[in-house]
């Protein structure tokens, strides 16, 4: 049976005057709940209508903004993993220097022994400074440091109301380097297509809903794939990072890509991939797969370029 309001939909995109081909009406589901919308194809590129909506919550506050079970939960797996280890390191590198500082004054060398001692005092020192500068010396150190991250580095708390769209399914790569934010948010902002606002963008990530992560409020089943993000791995057939969100759209499961948004201060999605490389865990990594964060573009020195290997755009219209 056909839907009445996709075909009220239908005449609204055809009246855009665009020659845009309708593929099929399809279902879009995610966390038990259906959406019903418009497959759409325009010169090879699949794009889907994407429904409005008033007074939006959208940002992050973290004294208003009360974190998920799910959530919590997962950060304190986190924060176990990375408080076991590093109390595990810090035993070993106490048993292996002790053994050698017996074996020292078994043989009577005496100096040895001090020196080594020494050594062991000044390593024991530096791995408890990274142990608590990564936040793993109490599970308080830790939620600190998430809440200063995230205050960092995620958008305001605010409402907004969103128009309805068609929006490209997936991100495509920007065809060559860009000397600058503003050249590529002009130069991609030319013709009849344009790129997402913040508001915008953010609404679209998450799929309409006020959860703190696309896929919703929990960390079960996604942190190993986070932690192998553009690695093979054989524990799942489909990845949840790579299954479409609640509007049918493949967005910000690669911490490496960051897209461009209608900014000149900021690009949405990861950050590339400097989290993954920093060794700090989830509290770096996480924020760049909630569509609230944002990455300011410093383009203060004068060999900074936007690189076609990491920066990423997705082709919006708005529907009257």
């Amino acid at each position: 049976m056909k839907s009445k309001l996709l075909d009220g939909v239908r005449s609204r995109i055809e009246a855009l005057g665009m020659d845009f081909k309708f593929l099929s009406e399809i279902k879009t589901s995610m966390n038990g709940i259906e959406r019903e919308t418009w497959l759409l194809e325009y010169e090879g590129a699949q794009f889907v209508y994407v429904a409005g909506q008033k007074n939006v919550t959208l940002g992050w506050d973290v004294e208003k903004c009360p974190l998920g079970e799910g959530v919590l939960e997962g950060l304190k797996e986190e924060f176990t993993l990375g408080h076991e280890h590093y109390e595990s390191e810090i035993e070993e590198m106490k048993e292996d220097y002790q053994k050698q500082m017996k074996e020292a004054e078994a043989d009577g060398d005496l100096k040895k022994a001090k020196e080594l001692r020494t050594e062991m005092e000044e390593e024991l020192e530096a791995c408890k400074e990274q142990r608590d500068e990564g936040g793993y010396g109490s599970w308080e150190d830790y939620r600190e440091k998430w809440n200063k991250k995230l205050s960092e580095s995620l958008s305001p708390l605010r409402t907004v109301d969103i128009g309805d769209m068609i929006v490209e399914v997936d991100s495509r790569y920007i065809e060559e380097d860009a000397s600058s934010l503003d050249e590529a948010v002009r130069s991609l902002k030319e013709g009849s297509f344009t790129l997402a606002t913040e508001d915008e963008w953010e609404y679209l990530c998450n799929g309409g809903a006020r959860t703190l992560f696309r896929w919703g409020d929990t960390l079960s089943d996604v942190m190993e794939e986070i932690f192998n993000v553009g690695s093979v791995s054989n524990a799942k057939e489909k990845l949840l990072l790579e299954q479409p969100n609640m509007f049918g759209l493949f967005m910000a499961y690669d911490s490496y890509k960051y897209e461009i948004i209608d900014s000149t201060k900021y690009v949405k999605g990861g950050d590339g991939g400097c989290s993954l490389c920093g060794g700090e865990g989830g509290i770096q990594v996480l924020p760049c797969y909630m569509a609230f964060y944002r990455e300011r573009v410093l383009e203060d020195n004068y060999n900074y370029r936007l690189s076609k290997n990491y920066y990423c755009y997705r082709r919006i219209i708005r529907v009257p």
